[in-house]
């Protein structure tokens, strides 16, 4: 037991055996759950380290994993559900890192965490957008090139890319901190067939992350358009045509942005996503130390 409260409440390591109660749990709320929905049915609880649940009785209420390189994903039944896991996390050795989840959720996490925590680098507001079938507005204008997905040729091109885009977003450089890590992923993902591309003139013009998903939708991320070529509707094209593939096997595609990213969410937003609902991310400066194997 990592914490304690009143009302028989406690905060336990998860196991195997709590993959169905984590399940039913991170499935109440499916669009917003969709990451820890897609590392549980995965089958990785009990196979690697931090994952984190909050349990009133014997039902679980909260869930929280920290990843590898710190990247924390918090879900609760209530905000008020997860009181217990700041103290508990922090007495059980691992840092969170980058913190993101539900708006109201991650906020109630943060005040449990905020006096173990270090310094905060930032934090900022994420709107998820949604994309269901029959809503996605295509180019006036036929795309001169098409999507598809990145192959193994591509993978220094993605991974310099992707580099850029998170110094660019978070303010963040990933790929210094880890940089044989960076690079394993992005070429395991690559060879997965999760990361698409438009190429022009023989190089990436746009790039996307096909990343979790679960019943409801697929999640995009790593969305990107080198700097040089941006301004001529690359994204445009590209998110409207990977949104028509991926539409062909999910009812929804999501995805979700800085909420100052208005570059961004105009491309969004014109393809037909609809803004659902809040996220609430936070950087903390906290050293980089890798726990356990890159699952992720």
């Amino acid at each position: 037991m990592l914490g304690s409260g009143t009302l028989c409440r406690m905060v336990r390591p998860l196991i195997a055996a709590d993959t169905a109660e984590a399940l039913r749990l991170l499935r109440e709320r499916p669009l917003q759950n969709v990451f820890l929905d897609h590392v549980v049915s995965s089958g990785l609880l009990g196979r690697f380290p931090g994952f984190f649940g909050e349990f009133s009785a014997d039902s679980l209420e909260a869930f929280l994993m920290i990843g590898p390189l710190g990247g924390t994903t918090v879900a609760a039944r209530t905000p008020e559900a997860c009181g217990l896991l700041g103290p508990a996390v922090a007495e059980s050795g691992y840092r969170p890192r980058h913190i993101v989840g539900r708006e109201e959720v991650t906020d109630a996490f943060w005040l449990s965490y905020q006096p173990h925590a270090p310094d905060l680098v930032w934090t900022r507001r994420e709107p998820v957008y949604v994309l269901e079938r029959g809503e996605l507005v295509l180019p006036t204008k036929p795309a001169r090139l098409r999507i598809e997905r990145a192959r193994e040729r591509d993978v220094d091109e993605v991974v310099s890319n992707s580099a850029e885009q998170h110094i660019e977003d978070l303010g963040d450089d990933r790929r210094a901190m880890d940089p044989t890590g960076f690079f394993d992923r992005h070429r395991k993902d690559v060879l997965d067939g999760r990361w698409w591309v438009i190429r022009d003139a023989g190089r990436i013009s746009f790039q996307v992350h096909v990343g979790a998903e679960n019943a409801a939708t697929v999640q995009l991320g790593g969305v990107m358009t080198p700097p040089s070529l941006r301004n001529q509707g690359h994204a445009m094209r590209g998110m409207a045509a990977i949104c028509k593939q991926l539409l062909k096997r999910k009812p929804a595609v999501s995805l979700f942005c800085d909420e100052d990213n208005t570059a961004a969410r105009r491309v969004y937003e014109r393809a037909g996503f609809r803004h659902r609902f809040q996220n609430r991310s936070w950087l903390l400066d906290e050293e980089f130390g890798p726990c356990g194997d890159n699952y992720l």
